[in-house]
């Protein structure tokens, strides 16, 4: 019995070892004619055109997609009403049919994105730092102080002049005789020292990402940037251990540019804080493409005080943090293949690292045609739907992307907390991504459309498409193997296809309905070809070579009727007192990685729930509850410490969707 909601995908974990490419010599060549069937709405967008649907115009930022046909849509149309017979492109198809292929041979995973460095939200509070340019070119990693500009008539403290300054720009002031909610104030201060400042600081425009806009001025300060040296002359600036964090433009590019492409994708930012980052990355790459000695604000930290290689950097005090390393790193040998090849490498084609190498598929996937004809409307299960907002992968989300390391409380890409302790280690994906069948699909769901989510005109469930896959010179175990997942519809397994897999569309059932193999012999000096058909109704996942390790997961998460019809399949979400599931995954996060207060430390951090194994019996999640903030002390907590937020509702949300 599940009491929860299930997460709309999962993974297969990798087997120990990545296999290697066939070495069979036998050849074989043909077509194979298959069948798909739609177990639920499925959506395909025609891209040839974003604004098919007049939501668009009445809000130009939302996107409004027809199904995919031949039809190449006309901008001064809208196309309520207007229909063409749908068309499932071969590139679709194909790609669906090579990630299984990929998982149940133990191959690589093509299509990873190994170049990009995962970035996920941290508790711990950064310290200020300076990034210094020296006169020989060199950089280094400064300690800083921060002070807050402000003036005594402001009590708001917008400096007037500041915002047209660029970050870095230096400031002279005079040492504070204030402070202001723990911050030490400056209120003498000038661009020029026409005041005579008694220091020297550097311009953070403060405030990315809330409503007041703060200015600080970072002043450099003998010692340790991140806070952690230990020498006894502590209490003497002038006598503090420097330690030397040596730095590169790229070093520098590549631990602060994806923490601000990481906020400047979020939906929901709005016009100011996108100037804000904007603004700081351009006033970044401007300092690092100078000559001169100088010195530009950030904001440090690191998770031990024993390497120098991992650490982070941030315009923020409270920020994410970029990963040590590209994604590649963390998916091990399962990376795309780059010298020996693996079995789907070989089948489907691969391109060198060096770009001189290359093989060519061996199969080929034609489109994919209604197999009954009907008049166009016919096919669609509604004229037009407008959907939740769907967002890119969230790979910060460390409890559901990572296997958690032993006995750990907390973790992420570079290291893991255990009882408070912080030990570096770096961390593996779990596994391949998969999505869960659903059951049912709500069309008539009323959803305002915005700029975040999408209109679009689903096929409906029960329409077969039919196509082909030619094959050339591959071996009769691939030519098994590919029969086996173009006819697992035959075992109630599914394939996911098109786009809002998490909402439920594109699950499909498919079938092989004729194989034929063409042959050639030599008769009397005269080259004769033979087209013979095959049986297939035999092929058995055992008996065809796939991989022992996902053979279970696999058959579980593909099964169309795994998750029970009246369970929820959802992203997390909260729960207030009445009940009521809140589509808030933000706050689901926030209550799955603490303790039930604030914390501003990474190694008080602790993950209460990660994502259950798909071969777990109950592999749903809690619908934490959110309790109402009673503490009028000014208290940011949202969940009460009287009630356990981390035990699972006793089955009152089932069913919801």
């Amino acid at each position: 019995m599940m009491n929860g909601f299930v997460n709309p995908y999962n993974f297969i974990k990798f087997p120990q070892n990545k296999a290697k490419a066939y070495t069979d010599t036998d050849k074989h060549t043909g077509v194979i004619e298959y069948s798909v069937t739609t177990k639920t709405p499925l959506f395909i967008p025609n891209s040839s055109f974003d604004h098919a649907f007049r939501e668009s115009d009445q809000k130009a930022e939302h996107k409004s997609y027809d199904f995919f046909s031949y039809e190449e849509l006309d901008p001064a149309k809208h196309y309520e009403g207007m229909y063409h017979e749908p068309v499932i492109p071969g590139s679709e198809i194909r790609g669906v049919v090579r990630n299984v292929y990929e998982t149940l041979t133990d191959s690589c995973m093509g299509v990873l994105n190994g170049e990009k460095y995962p970035v996920k939200r941290t508790a711990e509070q950064f310290r200020p730092a300076l990034i210094h340019r020296k006169k020989d070119g060199t950089m280094e990693l400064c300690a800083a102080e921060s002070y807050r500009i402000g003036s005594r008539e402001n009590k708001e403290y917008f400096p007037k002049g500041f915002e047209k300054k660029a970050n870095g720009t230096t400031v002279y002031f005079k040492m504070p005789d204030r402070t202001q909610r723990g911050f030490a104030v400056i209120d003498s201060y000038s661009f020029d020292n026409s005041q005579n400042g008694e220091k020297k600081g550097y311009l953070l425009k403060w405030g990315m990402g809330v409503k007041k806009a703060h200015y600080h001025i970072f002043a450099y300060k003998p010692g340790n940037p991140f806070g952690d040296e230990k020498d006894k002359n502590r209490n003497n600036l002038n006598q503090r251990v420097q330690e030397t964090i040596s730095l590169t433009k790229d070093i520098i590019k590549r631990k602060i540019d994806p923490v601000i492409e990481s906020y400047l994708s979020q939906p929901a930012l709005d016009q100011k804080n996108q100037k804000a980052y904007v603004e700081y990355r351009d006033d970044l790459n401007k300092f690092l493409n100078k000559q001169e000695e100088g010195y530009f604000p950030v904001n440090c930290s690191r998770p031990v005080n024993t390497s120098k290689q991992v650490f982070y950097l941030s315009p923020a005090v409270f920020t994410k943090e970029v990963s040590n390393e590209k994604l590649s790193s963390y998916a091990g040998k399962f990376t795309p293949c780059v010298k020996e090849y693996c079995p789907a490498c070989d089948l489907f084609g691969y391109i060198g690292a060096d770009n001189t190498t290359a093989m060519s598929s061996k199969i080929r996937f034609s489109d994919l045609y209604a197999k009954d004809k009907l008049d166009a409307q016919k096919y669609y299960a509604a004229d037009k739907v407008t959907l939740e907002a769907l967002g890119e992968p969230k790979l910060g989300n460390v409890d559901f992307y990572l296997d958690k390391p032993d006995r750990a409380d907390f973790w992420t890409y570079d290291y893991y907390v255990v009882n408070g302790s912080v030990k570096l280690k770096q961390a593996n994906l779990r596994g391949r991504k998969y999505y869960w069948h659903h059951r049912k699909v709500d069309l008539n769901k009323k959803i305002e459309p915005d700029k975040l989510n999408k209109t679009i005109r689903p096929v409906k469930e029960g329409i077969t498409f039919s196509g082909k896959l030619f094959f050339e010179a591959i071996s009769e175990r691939q030519l098994q193997q590919l029969l086996w997942i173009l006819n697992s519809g035959s075992e109630q397994l599914g394939l996911k296809l098109g786009g809002a897999k998490p909402l439920g569309y594109g699950s499909v059932a498919c079938k092989v309905d004729k194989v034929q193999e063409r042959c050639v012999t030599c008769q009397d000096d005269e080259l004769l070809y033979k087209v013979k058909e095959n049986t297939y109704d035999a092929v058995r996942y055992e008996e065809v070579g796939f991989s022992k390790d996902a053979k279970k997961e696999f058959y579980k998460i593909a099964g169309l009727e795994t998750v029970p019809i009246d369970v929820e399949i959802s992203y997390p979400k909260t729960a207030n007192l009445k009940n009521k599931p809140i589509e808030n995954g933000y706050e689901w996060f926030v209550n799955n990685h603490d303790v039930g207060r604030m914390v501003n430390r990474r190694n008080a951090m602790r993950i209460k729930q990660q994502l259950p194994s798909i071969l777990d019996e109950d592999f749903s999640l809690p619908y934490y509850q959110k309790q109402e903030n009673t503490n009028k002390k000014g208290n940011y907590n949202k969940y009460n410490g009287n009630h356990d937020p981390y035990k699972k509702n006793s089955g009152k949300f089932k069913g919801n969707k």
